[in-house]
């Protein structure tokens, strides 16, 4: 039954990623966390991750210009070490609720709408990049720094999911190295990620389909509302594991 929980969980994301430009690792990881190991759960994203971004920078390549992230892509490749060190040494119930923390904050800061500053100079990208490669390493969950970056950069619909998916595929990369160096690649792992290939296929290719058939504004309160809801439980979840 777990394994459907979790197959359901990753055609979710995908379908979320590909079809609005961001939310995969904020939606995957805190729902995999209810069923497996967070231990698991982070080096399993990668692999996931990996093969998503790359398909969807594959399918936006021709919109993408590299000179204008990638300073971000450097600053956010400094900080992942670090990332993926704290997930393998420290302890897990902290772990899960700085992620809990990280989703629900993010969630809610969205639905409220709160106004963002306009952000005229590019330097200020590279702190929000270095949070994005923390967030990333630890949990594969970089999306809320950039995304708050690019909203005050006032970056467009297209910029978005071009920018983002490139910028996190290079995350996702550095990422997976870090987790090779560190041998978090378990065959537990392997073997979940093997399994749900043909998962991530029919989630790509269902956002793809819909892309320009579904209202993305509602689409994406929808997912927001979805984050609450998971940031609460994997918060509960620890309260409860006291």
């Amino acid at each position: 039954m777990d394994n459907l929980f979790i197959s359901l969980i990753i055609l979710l994301g995908v379908f979320i990623q590909s079809l609005s430009g961001f939310g995969l690792g904020l939606t995957v990881m805190p729902l995999l966390t209810l069923l497996i190991d967070v231990r698991i759960a982070s080096p399993l994203m990668n692999l996931i991750a990996l093969l998503t971004l790359l398909i969807i920078s594959v399918y936006y390549r021709k919109t993408l210009k590299v000179k204008a992230i990638l300073g971000l892509i450097i600053a956010s490749s400094i900080a992942i070490p670090f990332g993926v060190y704290f997930l393998k040494n420290f302890n897990q119930t902290i772990m899960l609720t700085l992620l809990g923390m990280v989703v629900l904050g993010y969630a809610l800061y969205s639905l409220l709408e709160f106004p963002l500053p306009l952000i005229h100079s590019k330097k200020w990208g590279y702190g929000f990049a270095f949070c994005s490669g923390l967030l990333s390493g630890a949990y594969n969950t970089g999306g809320p720094p950039i995304v708050i970056y690019g909203s005050c950069r006032q970056w467009t619909p297209e910029q978005f999911k071009t920018n983002l998916n490139f910028f996190f595929f290079c995350n996702v990369i550095i990422v997976l190295i870090n987790h090779f160096l560190q041998n978090n690649f378990t065959p537990e792992v392997l073997q979940l990620f093997l399994r749900n290939i043909p998962i991530i296929f029919m989630g790509l290719v269902l956002g793809f389909f819909l892309s320009n058939k579904v209202n993305l504004l509602l689409f994406r309160k929808l997912v927001l509302i979805l984050l609450v809801m998971a940031g609460l439980q994997l918060l509960i979840k620890v309260i409860l594991s006291y």
